[in-house]
Order: structure tokens, then C-alpha cells, then sequence
């Protein structure tokens, strides 16, 4: 409340802001977006000013009067004047509201940020008001005139505010990709960074999100936002043309990017056109194409069978291996001969129990990427997934070679196929050497099955002064 004992006007100077730019305020002559405000008008002239007694009526029940404004929307009020026909009052208070009618305001003056105006959204706050109210201690005067002045409150982003269909409430025009009633928020789709207020500084322009033309909306995550430096937030939403991402810049799962047409493009995304019955599914890689075949099926889409398989008549295993392995033609090996000696054919099921465990050097879960040959070896190139009991020379996680004999892959002692995940179990003993990772016919090579992951960890908790591993002699 503000008292004033005298005086033939009253006038509150609350601060008058930034005078527009004639050409374009919202934008400077280079069009980059800038600081802008509506132009200052008398918000009284032609609205009514409702006053609680007047000379023609009764005298009301208190002594005091009052005279009240109503805006019809927030407006920001930089001052109120009054002039008087009669003997001056003693006391007069001016209150305000933000919110028409249910709050009153107290004063500005003395504030120390009073001076940087533009750039404290509580102090723009504090001068917001949508409607006001003059209250005189004694009703024995006369008003001849009520003054104020102001501007819409449109957050620097708009320097017009004109009037709505049929002389409604003023609108303001809103620049700088912003929207609503106060420029306070973004345009859709404009939701790369967060709605902020303009300032002399900085307009804080709402930026689109970056779809690729592949979207007409997105929203605002304010996480990724503080992950990118405070750069860009905007999350791409319904992306179209078979595309995918944050920002729309993937193919879609089944289907490749065509590299003939930009990344804009409503044909940047074409089918992966796998084979029905030579791939494991319609899916294939984004950027080479190639589809996931089935096994011994080959070709970017897999349509036909890879060199040393035939084609069946099963839609299941459409290719089947015809050839004899190499190593028997040597040895003359064959199921009830050569091989049958050299190996039993491997364990299918296998009880591991912690004593079992224990009794292994290695237990491993290992990935076939590929296969060559090398000398009397073949040579996998194994990703090491898990490792649930080591050796003396440790085995790590990742890509290393996997060593397997050619006569216990030809005579079938381990079945193998690149691709494929397995459960691997071995001893060192009779390694011809250690430093190798060497499965051989003494070995286990399971299909992997995720129920045993579970187990093997609670082997591998346990095994600590359960499992007696012998440590070698240091040397001589």
C-alpha cells in the first residue's frame, strides 16, 4: 500500500522499458532475432472505471472510497496518475492484481534490482497486473481524471499487442517461433530448447527441432538437454518415410538406408527385401544391406546357398552341407570307422554341480565370429562374453583366436558353427600350449542357453575356498 499526503497528482514511475525499433523491433537489420516490447498506451481510456461511491449516490457504509480497473488481461503497468477536482485527500493506497481480483500487490520502490528490469522475471512479475484499484481513506473529494500506463505482457518476444475480432482483449503478436496469450510458450514443433524470457541480451528465440523433414512434432527433454551443453533437447515424435531416432535419422527395423538420396528425403528408406526363406528375418543392416542368413545361406538379400551346401527342400534348413570334410579324405575316416575311434560323439546334457566345476580349468561363454584354416588347426575368432572360472593363464573378455584340431572338427568331436554361442568347458592338461585357448575333443562346446548364467554365478561366488586351484611353483 502507498500512502501519499498530498498532492494534486500521483504519478508511479515503475519503469518504462525499451522504446521499439520503427522497421521491425523484433528483429534487427541483419533479421536476427532481438529484445522487443509493445508500444506504452493509457490502458484507461475507454474502459470502465467502476468507482464505489459518487456524488449523486448514498453514502456508503465506510468512509473510504475506491476506484477500480479491470484490464481484461495481464498487462504490465509502468505508471498510474491521478488528477483532482477538489480539496486533495489525506491518504490514498493503490493495489493491484495478477490474477483479476484475488491478489493485492505491495510496493517497488527501494528495490536494488530495480534498474535491471529486463532482466528480473520477478520484478516484470511484480508490475504484472490485470486489474487495479484506487482506495481513498476519506470519500469527501473529487476524481477528475485516472491516468495509467502501460504495455501486454508479452515477454520480449512481440512488439505488437492489437486488439481482438470485434475490439476484444489485445493479443499479443508473437515472434520469435513463440505462442500463447503471452508469447510463453514455443510453437509447435519449435522445441529444440526451452521456452525463455526475451532479453536485451539475448532473445532466447525458440528453435525447431531437427527432424530431417521426416516430422512435424517433437518434444523438450530437459535431460538431454544438460547432456548436450544446454544445446539441443528436442526428441522427434512420429517420424515418417520409415525412419527412426531422436532425429528421425535411422531407417526403421526392415529397412536400409538408399545412400542415392540426402537424408531430407521421403525415399532415404527403402525395404530390406530379404528373402522369405533364406534369411532368419525381415530385418537387415541399415547401411550395407546385408540380411541375417540362415545357415549355409549367403547373398546380400540370402537368396541362394554359400559354397559347399545344396539346396533342400525344407523351408526350416533351405541349404544342407553335400561335401565330405577334407581331413577323412586323408585319413579315410568315416561315423563307423577312423572317427568312431578317435572320439564319442559329444554330450548333449551335462550335470554340473560345483564338484564338477571345480574340476575344470576353464568355464566360458564365447561367440564364433569366424573361421579359417590354418595349417593343421582351424582357427575361430571367438568374442569371450563371460568368463565363470579362469585358468592359470587368465582369459579375457573380447575378440581372441579359439584354436580347435582339423580332425576333431572333421570327425565331428565338437560341432561348431560361426554365429552361433556356446557353453565352453575345458582342462589345460593337455594343451600343446598354454598360452592358446584350444578346445579339442576332451571338451565341451554347448549350445548356450541363458538359464545357466545364474548357476555359473553362484559356481563362481562359491569357488572361493571351496575350489583348491594349484598355483605353480615359482621358477628356479
Amino acid at each position: 500500500m502507498l500512502h501519499f499526503p498530498w498532492g494534486v497528482a500521483v504519478f508511479l514511475p515503475f519503469l518504462l522499458g525499451q522504446t521499439p525499433i520503427p522497421h521491425d523491433p523484433c528483429y534487427n537489420a541483419n533479421q536476427h532475432p532481438q529484445f522487443c516490447l509493445p508500444d506504452l498506451s493509457e490502458l484507461a481510456s475507454g474502459r470502465l472505471v467502476e468507482a464505489s461511491s459518487t456524488c449523486s449516490g448514498p453514502p456508503g457504509r465506510f468512509s473510504n472510497a475506491t476506484l477500480t480497473l479491470a484490464l481484461g488481461r495481464r498487462m504490465e503497468i509502468l505508471y498510474v496518475a491521478l488528477r483532482f477536482c477538489s480539496p486533495r485527500p489525506e491518504s490514498l493506497a493503490i493495489y493491484k492484481s495478477m490474477d483479476y481480483g484475488r491478489m493485492a500487490f505491495m510496493p517497488l520502490a527501494g528495490r536494488p534490482s530495480a534498474q535491471r528490469f529486463e532482466y528480473s522475471p520477478i520484478l516484470q512479475d511484480w508490475v504484472t497486473a490485470t486489474d487495479l484499484r484506487v482506495s481513498f481513506d476519506q470519500a469527501s473529494y473529487g476524481v477528475a481524471e485516472l491516468q495509467v500506463g502501460g504495455r501486454c505482457k508479452c515477454n520480449g518476444h512481440a512488439s505488437r499487442c492489437p486488439a481482438g475480432k470485434d475490439g476484444g482483449v489485445p493479443q499479443c503478436d508473437c515472434q520469435h517461433n513463440t505462442a500463447g496469450p503471452e508469447c510463453d510458450t514455443c510453437k509447435t514443433f519449435y522445441w529444440d530448447r526451452p521456452w525463455q524470457r526475451a532479453t536485451p541480451k539475448d532473445a532466447h528465440e525458440c528453435v525447431a527441432c531437427n527432424c530431417h523433414r521426416h516430422s512435424h512434432r517433437c518434444r523438450f527433454s530437459m535431460e538431454l538437454f544438460e547432456l548436450s551443453g544446454r544445446q539441443s533437447g528436442g526428441i522427434c515424435l512420429n517420424c515418417r518415410h520409415h525412419t527412426a531416432g531422436r532425429h528421425c535419422q535411422y531407417c526403421s527395423p526392415g529397412f536400409k538406408r538408399d545412400f542415392s538420396h540426402p537424408i531430407t528425403s521421403h525415399r532415404v528408406c527403402k525395404a530390406c527385401q530379404c528373402h522369405p526363406i533364406g534369411a532368419t528375418g525381415a530385418f537387415c543392416n541399415q547401411t550395407t544391406g546385408q540380411c541375417q542368413c540362415k545357415n549355409g545361406v549367403t547373398g546380400l538379400t540370402c537368396n541362394r546357398c554359400a559354397q559347399g551346401f545344396q539346396q533342400s527342400r525344407s523351408a526350416h534348413i533351405p541349404c544342407i552341407q553335400w561335401f565330405i570334410p577334407p581331413i577323412c579324405l586323408f585319413v579315410f575316416c568315416s561315423p563307423g570307422t577312423e572317427c568312431q575311434s578317435h572320439c564319442t560323439p559329444p554330450q548333449r546334457r551335462v550335470h554340473m554341480n560345483l564338484k564338477n566345476y571345480c574340476k575344470k580349468d576353464y568355464v566360458l561363454q564365447a561367440q564364433l565370429l569366424a573361421m579359417e584354416k590354418s595349417g593343421t588347426w582351424w582357427q575361430f575368432t571367438a568374442s569371450i562374453l563371460a568368463v565363470y572360472r579362469q585358468r592359470h593363464v587368465p582369459i579375457r573378455r573380447g575378440e581372441q583366436p579359439l584354436w580347435v584340431p582339423e580332425q576333431d572338427l572333421a570327425c565331428r568331436c565338437l560341432h561348431l558353427q560361426v554365429g552361433k554361442s556356446y557353453l565352453i568347458i575345458g582342462n589345460d592338461e593337455e594343451s600343446p600350449d598354454p598360452a592358446r585357448l584350444i578346445i579339442d575333443k576332451n571338451s565341451l562346446a554347448l549350445p548356450w542357453r541363458d538359464a545357466w548364467a545364474h548357476k555359473l554365478r553362484s559356481f563362481l561366488q562359491q569357488r572361493e575356498g571351496y575350489c583348491k586351484i594349484p598355483i605353480p611353483s615359482p621358477p628356479h
